[in-house]
C-alpha cells in the first residue's frame, strides 16, 4: 500500500509538472569545433610536415523533453569525419611510422607510397539539462551534462589498399563520452530559433537551429 501511494504521488506530480510546461519538446541540429585531429596525433616536428590534415564539419542532433520548466532529459548524437594523408618515400620516415603505429611489416611488402588514415567518429549520450527560464520565454539559458558512448573506427590505406594494423591508433579515444556545457537559445515566435553553446567533452563551441513544440 505504501508503494502504491508513492507511485501515485509521483505520477500526479509528474502530470502536474507537465501540465505547466508549454512546448515541452526541443529538437536541435548543430555544428561545432574546433577539430582536435592535429593535436590528437603527436608526431615529431620533422614528420609533422609530411602530414596533411582534412575532414568534414561536425554534425550534431539532440532531442529532449522537459519534465518541468527547469529540467529536461534527452539524447544527443554527433558525427565527425577526419582524414590524414601522407606520402612515405624515405626509409627513416617509414620506420618512424611503423614504430609509432605498430605496423606489421608482413602485411606491407612494399611500404612506400601514399598513406591515408580515415577517422569517422560517433558519439551518443544521455543528457540532463537545467533551464534558467521557462518555455513561456523566447530565451532559453541552460546548463547540461551528458554521459554516453564514443566510437572511433580508424581505417588505414596504403595506395588505396586497406592495411590491417590497429595496434596503437585505436587507443587514443576512450569508449566513454561525456559533455558539460552551457548554452543560450533565442526562439522566434516561441517555436524556431538559434542557439550557441560552449563546453568541454566534444566540441568547445557549437551553433545551430533549435525548435520546440
Amino acid at each position: 500500500m505504501k508503494t502504491f501511494f508513492i507511485v501515485l504521488f509521483l505520477s500526479v506530480g509528474i502530470q502536474f509538472a507537465n501540465a505547466q510546461v508549454a512546448r515541452p519538446f526541443r529538437v536541435q541540429v548543430y555544428t561545432g569545433g574546433p577539430s582536435i585531429l592535429k593535436t590528437a596525433f603527436k608526431f615529431s616536428s620533422s614528420f609533422q610536415d609530411l602530414v596533411h590534415y582534412s575532414g568534414k564539419s561536425l554534425i550534431g542532433f539532440s532531442a529532449d523533453y522537459r519534465l518541468n520548466n527547469w529540467l529536461s532529459v534527452g539524447l544527443d548524437a554527433t558525427y565527425r569525419y577526419g582524414e590524414l594523408n601522407m606520402d612515405i618515400t624515405d626509409s627513416s620516415d617509414y620506420v618512424y611510422l611503423r614504430d609509432k603505429w605498430g605496423l606489421n611489416e608482413d602485411d606491407i611488402p612494399n611500404p612506400y607510397g601514399h598513406y591515408r588514415l580515415e577517422l569517422p567518429r560517433y558519439r551518443i549520450m544521455a543528457m540532463v539539462t537545467a533551464h534558467a527560464l521557462g518555455t513561456d520565454q523566447p530565451s532559453d539559458l541552460y546548463a547540461q551534462f551528458g554521459l554516453g558512448y564514443n566510437r572511433v573506427a580508424p581505417m588505414l590505406f596504403l595506395n588505396d589498399k586497406e592495411v590491417e594494423y590497429f595496434k596503437k591508433i585505436g587507443t587514443f579515444a576512450l569508449p566513454l563520452a561525456y559533455r558539460l556545457s552551457a548554452g543560450y537559445a533565442y526562439h522566434f515566435k516561441n517555436y524556431v530559433g538559434i542557439f550557441g553553446e560552449i563546453g568541454i567533452g566534444g566540441p568547445i563551441f557549437t551553433i545551430g537551429v533549435s525548435g520546440r513544440f
